[in-house]
């Protein structure tokens, strides 16, 4: 009963860190007990609004259920870590926020192993009708970012998790764990006041990567593949 009152968001989170634990080698019963921290980024609610819709579903496990709080500390729960659990509602860089604060809290040894998660799941036409009212989805259905023919953004699902531990890739101290990549770095920062509360900066945006680039020693031109957040929307992703 209670899984039924559970945001699918939650349920699916907790596929995909096991398989991630599984994807780094590392058994998760031998995490039983340990410090390890769990940061999760999310900000949607679409359940919440769906079920809402029929009161007569909601039953006591609604209240944990639906709560974002409960996204990251149900992972906790489940395979039993002692570490911070948290939940980072950031809008669309929630995951890239609960990254910046998993590697905070590597690189001051707070806690030994980190999980890091992101979730997003389409439930409910509310946030739809919204976002359409606001004239901020592709009318064409497709998303054309840094195109002269880019009309708005679509929505999408999706779910991923990350296992870090501190160290240099190929050094695994003896560990049975595979390393896929290695994360040098990660910056945070506010626009601050801009035309609008939810209006992007793009001198904002250009400073914090300047600050970045210069603290990791990072040459932007030496970059091989960059993965933006493109809108495709004029405010959103303008087009000089």
């Amino acid at each position: 009963r209670e899984a039924l009152q559970m945001d699918p968001q939650q349920r699916i989170l907790l596929e995909v860190v096991w398989e991630a634990l599984e994807n780094a080698g590392i058994p998760p019963s031998q995490t039983v007990g340990e410090k390890v921290g769990v940061y999760v980024g999310a900000s949607n609610v679409d359940y919440q609004n769906s079920v809402v819709a029929d009161q007569s579903a909601i039953e006591g496990h609604f209240v944990t259920g639906i709560a974002l709080s409960i996204a990251s500390n149900r992972i906790s729960y489940v395979f039993d870590w002692k570490g911070p659990s948290m939940t980072i509602d950031t809008a669309c860089s929630s995951s890239m926020v609960a990254l910046s604060r998993a590697l905070d809290d590597l690189d001051h040894d707070r806690v030994p192993l980190a999980v890091v998660a992101g979730v997003n799941m389409l439930l409910s036409p509310v946030p739809y009708i919204g976002f359409s009212c606001a004239r901020m989805l592709s009318p064409t259905g497709l998303c054309r970012p840094f195109s002269a023919d880019a009309d708005g953004y679509v929505r999408s699902e999706g779910a991923v998790a990350l296992v870090l531990r501190k160290g240099r890739a190929g050094d695994a101290g003896g560990r049975a764990e595979r390393v896929r990549a290695e994360i040098l770095g990660a910056g945070v920062n506010s626009d601050g006041r801009t035309v609008g509360v939810s209006l992007p900066s793009v001198a904002g945006q250009a400073a914090l990567l300047r600050a970045l680039y210069d603290r990791l020693e990072v040459e932007p031109a030496k970059l091989a593949f960059v993965e933006a957040h493109g809108t495709g929307t004029q405010l959103g992703d303008p087009r000089a």
